[in-house]
């Protein structure tokens, strides 16, 4: 894994800052500039300025994901449910229809 600066130079000679962001596959640092002010570049959300209305950091509160697939809801539906099929299963076991 290669650690560069957080600066780097651009074709022009300015020093700008680095986007800090890594990839998941090789862990390497982005080669982009960030934008000025941010972290980050472009790419990877430098360019968001977020909700700007009290509406819409409300939707962006409620629909918060994990891992950016699923809501909190989704995965207490889902405990709900996988909770009754081992009531279900530990049923049939008890009753000697499965093993």
């Amino acid at each position: 894994m290669v650690h560069l600066n957080e600066a780097q130079t651009t074709s022009f000679g300015v020093e700008v800052p680095r986007c800090q962001a890594k990839s998941k596959r090789s862990g390497d640092q982005c080669r982009k500039p960030a934008v000025r002010g941010k972290r980050v570049c472009r790419t990877h959300g430098g360019a968001s300025t977020g909700p700007k209305t009290s509406q819409g950091l409300k939707r962006c509160v409620d629909a918060r994901t994990i891992h950016g697939r699923e809501t909190r809801a989704m995965r207490q539906r889902r405990a709900e449910k996988l909770k009754e099929l081992r009531e279900i299963e530990s049923l049939l076991i008890n009753v000697g229809l499965i093993l």
